[in-house]
């Protein structure tokens, strides 16, 4: 990716970037944010979140999820999206050597099954 990134922080406001720092150097362990990130097609996301994955993995565990890799993105519905977290979640904490919760997995196993009836 580097070879490729051509700095545009001259042209482009690095507000979003520096407010996503800003919540990640301020939060406390185990405690979550939800952050939205979000533009018209090639405007730079997945350049600008790969920029701030870089700079936090070492402190965070980061997973990066190309949904549009995952299922048809103009056919997608939240329960898919849902899926697509849990599913590469897992898959990250088995690489780890790492399992579920068993109480979030249950919570989540009765959620699912409430929500698909």
């Amino acid at each position: 990716m580097e070879r490729y990134y051509v700095d545009l922080s001259a042209v482009r406001k690095t507000s979003a970037i520096d407010s996503v720092s800003t919540i990640l150097e301020f939060q406390k362990p185990a405690e979550f944010s939800t952050i939205l990130f979000t533009g018209h097609q090639d405007c730079g996301k997945s350049t600008e979140l790969k920029r701030i994955q870089k700079q936090w993995e070492e402190q965070y565990r980061v997973i990066y999820l190309e949904v549009n890799e995952e299922t048809d993105i103009n056919d997608a519905r939240y329960i898919d999206l849902y899926l697509i977290v849990i599913k590469q979640v897992e898959f990250e904490l088995r690489k780890l050597g790492l399992k579920f919760d068993t109480k979030l997995l249950e919570n989540f196993e009765s959620w699912f099954k409430d929500i698909t009836k």
